[in-house]
């Protein structure tokens, strides 16, 4: 058994504690797991020396190739809390054998949220139904009389109606990037999105900018203009004209995460 190894004193030497020796306990080498994750070896060696945080979306590499768990990634690494892990109620999709995660830490939602009773029978005899999963939100997309049949090739997910808040023109949209990492929503996510839930000061929601850029952001009215708050420091709010620059998709409802 390789020695456990740790990194006192560094900024992140938890993380690169946790990291090193797993990927020991696998017989791989720094180059082997670099490699694997598409990053160079120095990038790796500060890592697990703490000295650098791994995004999320490098965690989520890390957590297929050394088969642990992405959310104790998450976590070990500073990005999310314990606790908002531990208030993540999780489940195993149907015929899929990969757990996932069903957040429903999003304030402010609107309505009785998913399972509130408690019960997974209850929930899983709910009615459910297939809504799409964009990567990005197709132009025109809320004039669809019927989202499914409208975009028929696009993937799809089954999810009980109070998930998707009963509303019949809910999607799904898959998230690219980190602007939005302090509210728990990571690169890689899925979220609910419900067109018909009103969207109030604060709300995260779906909105697209000048009918192309879709984006995820917390949204601020004021006189005519709307706010875009990112959940991260590094990323500067957006003031556009409302309605004629921004258009609100819908409210994001739940997050849904895959975990190892």
């Amino acid at each position: 058994m390789p020695k456990i190894t740790s990194n006192e004193g560094k900024p992140y030497a938890e993380i690169g504690t946790l990291l090193r020796n797993l990927r020991l306990r696998r017989g791989m080498s720094q180059f082997d797991l670099a490699d694997a994750s598409g990053i160079n070896n120095s990038y790796l060696s500060r890592i697990e020396n703490g000295e650098r945080r791994p995004s999320p979306k490098i965690l989520k590499r890390f957590s297929e190739i050394l088969q642990f768990p992405y959310d104790e990634l998450v976590v070990t690494s500073g990005i999310l809390s314990e606790d908002f892990v531990k208030s993540t109620p999780s489940e195993t999709s149907g015929g899929d054998p990969t757990t996932q995660a069903l957040q429903q830490l999003i304030s402010g939602i609107q309505g009785k949220p998913a399972g509130s009773n408690g019960s997974s029978a209850a929930m899983a005899a709910a009615p459910r139904r297939a809504m799409p999963v964009y990567d990005t939100v197709p132009a025109g997309l809320l004039k669809d009389a019927n989202v499914i049949e409208a975009h028929a090739d696009i993937e799809k997910l089954v999810l009980s109606e109070d998930e998707m808040m009963y509303d019949p023109k809910s999607f799904g949209l898959i998230v690219q990037g980190d602007s939005m990492l302090e509210a728990g929503i990571l690169d890689g996510d899925t979220l609910i999105v419900s067109p018909a839930t009103q969207v109030s000061n604060g709300d995260i929601a779906v909105v697209q900018v000048n009918r192309r850029q879709t984006t995820v952001k917390k949204v601020y009215f004021e006189n005519e203009s709307v706010i875009l708050q990112p959940a991260n420091s590094n990323y500067r709010p957006q003031v556009l004209k409302y309605p004629d620059e921004v258009e609100i998709l819908g409210k994001v409802v739940l997050v849904r995460r895959k975990l190892i």
